[in-house]
């Protein structure tokens, strides 16, 4: 089994056992029988169903020995190869999620489109059967009955979400904002909210990060199904942490009411009273975004929690350690991790740049770790530990080796 597949198995279990990571076991035990009642498509083996036992021997798994110990066994044998309908069925199930309203013509036309599929192979009519079949069309939900929840003390339960900002100057042209934010659910605490122009998994990286560091880790990160937040890299990263990624079920905005009521404040308390002709950059908007939310969001009565949030905050640190990760933990946990197999030139090919390594590893296959933000810096790793850093091959420096290491023979009688 590649490690891509045993990755992708292990985040797959992760993902039935992340919500209920610090719940009770009587908690853990409901969870576990309801997803014992559910038929899953698992990476690279099918459709499959689980006893309850079987998740409680992942979740025991991964408290002893971390993500890797979600991973399976690697298989003696090389096993059988996949039936086209079932790889197929993953990706059209992949795809009526995403566009839940998009037609099966609609989603045929997808597929070709994103060279999912030959369309000499298969017609629009397996596809059109296939998703009636399997039932794949999500109907929109009917509102049903909630409570109103509160957890009891910070850094239980982090939510995150998105909201479209207005258009500002940048360089003279006008540019589109997103608002990226997190809330404490218990304080109400803004723990993390910048607006950037690309709603994309390196800024919510660098906003996650940044939250991380000031506030401490979580033991939930509860998000909706927008493509930033289901990531495999968010999962990974979140995985090594320690937190428990959640994702709300589709259409169920409710469940993520604060956040949203957050977004309200900002549209009626903050933005209006914004000068947007004044505003000649980012990075003033956000300027004046930190100074509102600092000195009147976080400072603010709260009538949700009969208190102001960061108050409330200080309060409960007397309840709730604070459970800190260092700065290099933390940009190990998102780093970014590849392998490529070493030349017999002691060069490595990445995103068509060769790099060289030590010669030593001459026909190995490294793995390879890097920051996303910086795809250059490349670091070898050896059983989970850092060994040493590549640099981009220079063959002009290669041309050109120290004296000592060539040997000169001089033509005439005077040479042996």
């Amino acid at each position: 089994m590649s490690d891509k597949k045993q990755e992708d198995i292990a985040l797959f279990r992760y993902g039935i056992i992340a919500p209920v990571l610090n719940e009770t076991r009587r908690c853990k035990m409901k969870h576990f029988r309801e997803k014992s009642k559910i038929e899953f498509d698992v990476p690279g083996v099918g459709k499959k169903m689980y006893k309850p036992a079987t998740f409680k021997s992942w979740l025991r798994d991964y408290k002893t020995g971390g993500f890797d110990a979600l991973k399976p066994k690697p298989r003696v044998d090389k096993g059988s190869s996949r039936k086209v309908d079932e790889v197929l069925g993953e990706i059209i199930k992949d795809k009526t999620q995403e566009h839940p309203f998009l037609s099966a013509s609609g989603i045929y036309k997808l597929l070709i489109t994103d060279g999912k599929m030959d369309p000499a192979f298969i017609s629009e009519g397996t596809i059109r059967k296939y998703i009636k079949d399997n039932r794949l069309k999500i109907n929109v939900p009917q509102s049903v009955p909630r409570k109103k929840f509160e957890k009891e003390h910070i850094n239980e339960l982090w939510i995150a979400d998105c909201m479209y900002g207005p258009y500002i100057l940048q360089e003279g042209k006008k540019r589109k904002t997103f608002l990226i934010d997190i809330i404490d659910d218990c304080s109400r605490v803004i723990v993390g909210a910048r607006f950037f122009f690309h709603e994309n998994s390196i800024n919510l990286e660098t906003l996650l990060k940044d939250a991380l560091l000031r506030f401490g880790a979580p033991d939930v990160l509860y998000t909706d199904n927008g493509a930033i937040f289901i990531t495999s890299h968010l999962q990974l990263a979140c995985a090594r942490l320690g937190i428990g990624l959640v994702h709300s079920k589709p259409y169920d905005s409710p469940s993520r009411g604060k956040i949203e009521r957050f977004h309200r404040t900002v549209r009626d308390k903050f933005l209006p009273f914004v000068d947007i002709k004044e505003i000649d950059s980012l990075d003033t908007f956000n300027m004046s975004f930190s100074q509102w939310l600092d000195k009147e969001y976080q400072k603010s009565y709260h009538h949700g929690i009969n208190a102001k949030p960061m108050d409330k905050w200080i309060d409960d640190l007397k309840e709730r350690p604070i459970r800190r990760i260092s700065a290099n933990e933390l940009q190990q946990a998102f780093y970014i991790t590849i392998k490529r197999k070493v030349k017999n030139d002691s060069t490595i090919s990445v995103s068509n740049i060769l790099y060289e390594v030590p010669h030593h590893f001459i026909g190995k296959i490294l793995q390879l770790r890097y920051p996303s933000d910086r795809p250059n810096d490349l670091t070898i790793y050896e059983k989970d530990q850092p060994v040493c850093k590549v640099k981009k091959v220079n063959p002009i420096e290669n041309a050109n080796p120290p004296a000592w290491e060539i040997n000169f023979h001089k033509k005439g009688k005077d040479h042996d």
